[in-house]
């Protein structure tokens, strides 16, 4: 061991302790670089938040232009079904009304029926009544046929 270490090692002891010494001066550049690195990306990574809230407002901007005018559509629209709707009580309150005189122009029809039905007999029976009179042809009460 003492025969490799003065063979290898002490005759190379300067190279070793460049090879040390530039190591650390590596992991100290390492070191040192890496935050503006950081701060570099973060920089480039700041503009690019901005320019996506840039980009982000302009559509929120849109969006609530377009919300306010469905909003009026909207509105428009309602009024329109509050008419549409009125209007189709009107009717029903109207084909109620309809339905119901059906009903009594039903009821007096039958009652008509009825009542022509009852003339008729009537009128039947007069005729039968005349007929039979003019069968017997006496007349009352010193009255005289024409």
């Amino acid at each position: 061991m003492k025969e490799f270490l003065q063979d290898y090692v002490l005759p190379n002891m300067s190279a070793i302790w460049g090879a040390l010494f530039g190591a650390i001066a590596a992991i100290w550049g390492y070191i040192r670089i890496k935050p503006k690195e950081k701060l570099d990306n973060e920089g480039g990574n700041l503009e690019n938040a901005k320019k996506s809230l840039e980009i982000s407002e302009r559509i929120a901007d849109r969006l609530e232009k377009q919300l306010e005018s469905s909003d009026s559509i909207i509105e428009q629209l309602k009024e329109k079904l509050l008419l549409a709707l009125e209007e189709e009580n009107t009717c029903k309150k109207a084909l109620k009304a309809i339905r119901e005189e059906l009903a009594q122009f039903k009821i007096l029809f039958e009652q008509q029926k009825h009542e022509l039905e009852g003339l008729k007999d009537e009128c039947r029976l007069l005729r039968l009544t005349i007929e039979e009179n003019e069968k017997n042809n006496t007349i009352t009460d010193n009255l005289h046929a024409n």
